[in-house]
């Protein structure tokens, strides 16, 4: 432990960066109700049809997604656009989380060898860590519910305002915010 410049007194943690917190939370909560989610749900419907290989394919998404979440909290990149090659989704996140993670996905002998399920279980609970550390009081909301999405609405609406005052980029995606004509 570090000390003060008075005698033995504990030195404070420096206080979080504002702006990094409030991105983390509201651009982590996005990323994860937007890609996260639609990519469980993805490996979900391969495991049942039996496609292992999609299922897998799928879950290195998955996984290159929550971890990229995760590393908001430090100097993970906002701005996500995962099809560009310049885009780190293991920038921030220490490296025995991208490993456990990198492992976790690549679960293809599990799927083929029938523990498909339990190899899904293992990736909800992933996501489930990735969501409780964004600091919520509650769930996320199921957007690709019928309630859900409205909850998700308010969310974005709630965050944008704030994301402007500190000028960082907006939650919301720029394609559902601009008009095309």
């Amino acid at each position: 432990m570090t000390t003060s410049a008075s005698a033995g007194a504990p030195a404070r943690e420096p206080l979080p960066d504002l702006r990094r917190h409030m991105a983390f939370r509201a651009h982590g909560a996005v990323r994860l109700l937007l890609k996260c989610r639609a990519a469980l749900e993805d490996i979900e419907g391969a495991v049942a049809a039996g496609q292992p290989e999609v299922a897998v394919l799928m879950a290195y998404d998955l996984v290159q997604l929550s971890l990229s979440v995760r590393g908001l909290r430090t100097h993970g990149e906002l701005s996500f656009a995962a099809e560009q090659v310049s885009f780190d989704p293991f920038a921030g996140v220490p490296d025995r989380e991208v490993e456990d993670g990198l492992r976790l996905a690549a679960g293809l002998e599990a799927v083929t060898e029938g523990r498909g399920e339990a190899w899904l279980d293992e990736l909800r609970e992933h996501l489930t860590v990735t969501e409780s550390q964004l600091g919520y009081s509650r769930p996320l909301p199921d957007v690709r519910s019928g309630t859900g999405l409205m909850k998700g609405f308010k969310l974005a609406r709630t965050w944008s305002p704030q994301m402007r005052r500190l000028g960082l980029p907006d939650v919301m995606p720029g394609n559902w915010t601009q008009r095309d004509d």
